[in-house]
């Protein structure tokens, strides 16, 4: 056997890194073999034997099994229990939607192939322990955080944000937060980003988990003390008119309830028709594979607005991005076609995290980005969002903005989608191709006919 020379932890005498001890002193005191497992200490007559005796049972990724590697010993046993039920490591939302899109109650319901082919296809680019503070998750790549002399295999108590968070998060955040103009051209970074914020900053959640209560979720967006705009933003709802007549409240008298994404966002990937195990083989970067990614914005409505207990309640109008679900989406599991794929929608509440103070729907004046005033009022602050205005004029100005069958019907990319209308029925707005009066008319959707 011809062995090849491999650095994991990269010594320098003349940097005075001469051990692992001098790289991270804490973790150095338990040993490779501590975490490891094989043998520290080994008698053989070459080096090659070695080798082979001290790599005898060692795990490459400890922490992936927690009573052998970062629980062992008493170390970090209340991180690693919390961990073993968090929503980052078991996806309980998507588990839910796969559940209920194949007419199962809960996860647990689902036949075999469906959990095996789960666990293979979508679980796989979760991580452990060790691939958010030592190395890179293998989905990203993998690879030491940092090569630098004196830093591989160091523990790294907040992971990196590049290397890490959007690593993983890439398409849905990452593209976005910093305006990756292969995905997402023309955008600019996040306002937040360009202060200097990280992910850190909003996301003071306990990323570890909170316990065997977080089985029940069935949306990210249910976890405990996720960030809200108006965490920093509630002294800004008497700024302007827009925000008194928009502000996300639940409360329609004091006017139309608006997601703050509604206004602030920027375009968005969005995805069509990703298959379970086949979807890299599918995607062509011209989007003329089956599977497609695709900058676009898009307003619909809220179909969760004032239902208690959801997590986004309190706005009718939000942005939605379309997710890669089709009913033939696990047909490598042996589901042909998804029995129940329209009980939830596949246009769905987006939080892009691309905020700008001023977009395409709140610059209605050019000149108000370089004026400490901006003078809204009911007549003007609608010119960039509003199918019509509040003279009566009933042309529509704005209708790319929003969700319509029609969009199903042949969307951004040329794709036809109109099996999933039927799930989609309380987000879309209905059909622009319909008179005022007609059942089915998006005008329905602003406006309550009389008899």
């Amino acid at each position: 056997m011809v062995l090849k020379d491999k650095i994991l932890i990269r010594l320098n005498a003349t940097r005075n890194v001469n051990s692992f001890h001098d790289i991270d002193p804490v973790h150095a005191a338990i040993g490779c073999a501590g975490c490891h497992g094989g043998n520290s200490n080994v008698d053989a007559a070459d080096d090659t034997t070695a080798f082979r005796m001290a790599h005898d049972g060692m795990l490459r990724d400890p922490s992936a099994i927690g009573e052998n590697g970062c629980s062992g010993g008493s170390c970090h046993q209340g991180i690693v229990d919390l961990n073993a039920t968090s929503i980052h490591s078991n996806l309980w939302g998507e588990k839910s939607h796969v559940a209920r899109r194949n007419g199962y109650e809960t996860f647990e319901e689902c036949p075999a192939e469906i959990q095996d082919g789960f666990t293979k296809d979508c679980a796989s680019c979760h991580t452990t322990c060790g691939q958010c503070h030592i190395s890179r998750p293998n989905a990203a790549g993998g690879g030491f955080l940092e090569q630098r002399v004196g830093y591989s295999h160091k523990f790294i108590k907040t992971p990196d944000e590049a290397n890490v968070c959007t690593a993983c998060h890439g398409s849905r955040v990452g593209d976005d937060w910093n305006a990756n103009q292969e995905r997402v051209p023309g955008n600019v970074p996040d306002v937040h980003n360009d202060y200097g914020y990280s992910c850190f900053d909003c996301h003071t959640e306990n990323l570890h988990g909170d316990g065997a209560s977080d089985a029940e979720y069935t949306s990210r967006y249910e976890v405990t003390d996720l960030p809200q705009c108006v965490d920093c933003h509630q002294i800004d709802h008497d700024d302007n008119a827009y925000h008194q007549a928009h502000w996300p409240n639940a409360d329609i008298s004091d006017g139309v309830d608006l997601s703050c994404y509604a206004c602030h966002s920027q375009q968005y990937n969005n995805c069509n028709t990703c298959h379970a195990g086949t979807w890299k083989s599918e995607y062509e970067s011209d989007n003329s594979g089956e599977y497609r990614v695709y900058p676009q914005f898009k307003l619909g409505k809220n179909p969760y607005y004032m239902q208690a207990g959801h997590p986004h309640a309190n706005s009718d109008w939000v942005a939605v991005r379309h997710i890669p679900v089709s009913p033939d989406a696990f047909r490598a599991w042996g589901v042909d076609i998804m029995p129940d794929y329209d009980v939830i929608e596949t246009w769905k509440f987006a939080s892009p995290h691309n905020i700008q103070r001023w977009t395409a729907r709140t610059l209605v004046n050019e000149a108000w980005a370089e004026s400490n005033d901006q003078p809204y009022t009911a007549n003007n602050c609608n010119d960039n969002c509003h199918m019509h205005g509040n003279v009566g004029a009933l042309l529509p100005r704005q209708l790319d903005l929003y969700l319509i069958n029609e969009n199903m019907e042949s969307d951004i990319t040329g794709d036809d989608l109109s099996d999933e209308i039927p799930a989609n029925i309380k987000v879309s707005l209905g059909r622009a191709d319909l008179g005022y009066w007609d059942v089915g008319s998006y005008c329905f959707a602003c406006h309550e006919h009389e008899d």
